[in-house]
């Protein structure tokens, strides 16, 4: 449990160190509807980096060009962030409801494999690119329910 812990905080260390693209200053304009390529429904992280997970995140991106996302991330409480996003072509960015940018944009990738189950796969626009790859979920009650916006300074946001 130790090193679970380790690892985990080493990689997100890792994350919080890499760097993105500045985004031009201005408000972040919501999608326009129809032009979502999918995006707008709930997720679940599967894998990061090409890796199993040591967290939970969950994001609800909403037609209206808004997101919930509830993340497990250094707490055994689910943390509650909103805030808006865009998708310009196939790159998305957001911003938190306090201002704060996303770390980087995310060229976005969205399949459907055979039997209909979509996979939402995010490529940070990093000098090292990161993968993130997201199933479609319904997010459970009991994890909106328990997530609080009240939060400790120390927690680093997944996006």
């Amino acid at each position: 449990m130790k090193n679970l812990k380790i690892w985990s905080l080493a990689m997100m260390f890792i994350l919080a160190l890499t760097s993105c693209e500045k985004e031009p200053d201005g408000p972040v304009q919501p999608p326009i509807p129809g032009d979502l390529k999918g995006i707008v429904d709930e997720w679940a992280l599967a894998t990061w980096s090409n890796a199993e997970v040591a967290f939970n995140v969950y994001i609800d991106f909403n037609e209206d060009g808004t997101f919930s996302m509830y993340q497990q991330v250094y707490s055994l409480d689910y943390v509650l962030y909103e805030g808006t996003y865009s998708l310009s072509d196939d790159i998305l960015t957001g911003k938190y409801s306090d201002g704060q940018s996303w770390a980087c944009g995310y060229k976005v990738d969205i399949s459907v494999d055979n039997d209909g189950a979509k996979t939402m796969t995010l490529f940070s626009q990093e000098d090292q690119s990161i993968s993130s790859v997201y199933s479609n979920t319904t997010i459970p009650e009991e994890i909106k329910a328990e997530a609080a916006q009240t939060r400790s300074e120390e927690v680093v946001r997944f996006l």
